[in-house]
């Protein structure tokens, strides 16, 4: 006896009949992308905020250098004058540093304690020269081996001075001038040597006057073949020049301390004396 045919329905013909399509390229191909981009990522992002890192630690290290170093400089000097013990040196170099570092430093943020989180502890102030050790630690973005910080060493080292005799003519004492000044100054922080400067039309420089009520001339300097009608001129409040550029260096003075013995053909500030 023969089998029977069994028929099959149309339609699971034409199911079985059809060959089973891949996903097209495309496709296939942005799905490569965006797994790789998932793997890629997160190293990428890691690799910006380690930049970003190392590029605010030099910007704090630079800020801790200077303050150190302005501290390390005001104290080889104040030292010799007051005969301070060691412990009233590191004080008055931590008050130094913190004066100024100031309020907005990017201390106040990276540094654990802020501005008061760094320590002089380990500063040598004994002989001949001033060590400042400056011991911090600085807060990481991120943890690094369970680590959340990062201990931090600066140093910055000064000769003392130790040239100052007291004297009735007072012929050690230091003095401060600058390389065109015809006068020398008995504080460093005489307004005559960080002059408060101020614009004005060209237009207006004959008729404007100084703090003394004198008149200002043109800076041999910066002021050659310059049209006053046309340019903006700048004055300093107890000076006696107008210029033409706001970074001449007539405005901006470099200052020297000297002894006063040295000093020849200067005669003594009016302003700071009386002070």
């Amino acid at each position: 006896m023969k089998p029977e045919k069994i028929s099959l329905p149309v339609t699971i013909k034409k199911i079985i009949g059809k060959k089973q399509k891949e996903a097209p390229f495309c496709i296939r191909l942005n799905a490569s992308y965006m797994a790789e981009a998932a793997v890629a990522l997160p190293f990428f992002a890691g690799f910006l905020t380690a930049l970003l890192f190392f590029f605010q630690t030099l910007a704090v290290q630079q800020e801790v250098g200077d303050a150190m170093l302005s501290a390390a400089r005001k104290l080889s000097v104040t030292a010799c004058e007051t005969q301070a013990q060691a412990g009233a040196e590191l004080l008055y170099a931590k008050t130094m540093l913190l004066t100024d570092m100031g309020k907005d430093a990017l201390a106040e943020q990276w540094i654990r304690g802020g501005r008061h989180g760094v320590t002089l502890s380990r500063s040598k102030l004994v002989g001949d020269y001033i060590l400042l050790r400056a011991d911090y630690r600085m807060r990481l973005p991120f943890g690094l081996f369970g680590a959340r910080e990062i201990e931090m060493t600066q140093s910055v080292k000064c000769r003392r001075w130790t040239g100052g005799t007291k004297s009735k003519d007072e012929k050690g004492r230091l003095v401060y001038l600058t390389p065109n000044g015809s006068v020398y100054h008995w504080k460093k922080t005489c307004s005559y040597l960080s002059p408060s400067v101020s614009s004005a039309a060209g237009s207006a420089a004959k008729s404007i006057r100084n703090a003394n009520g004198g008149k200002y001339y043109a800076c041999v300097k910066c002021m050659k073949n310059k049209n006053l009608n046309q340019i903006t001129i700048y004055v300093a409040k107890y000076g006696d020049r107008y210029h033409g550029d706001r970074n001449c260096s007539r405005i901006k003075r470099t200052v020297h301390a000297v002894l006063l013995s040295e000093v020849k053909n200067k005669r003594s500030c009016s302003k700071c004396k009386k002070e």
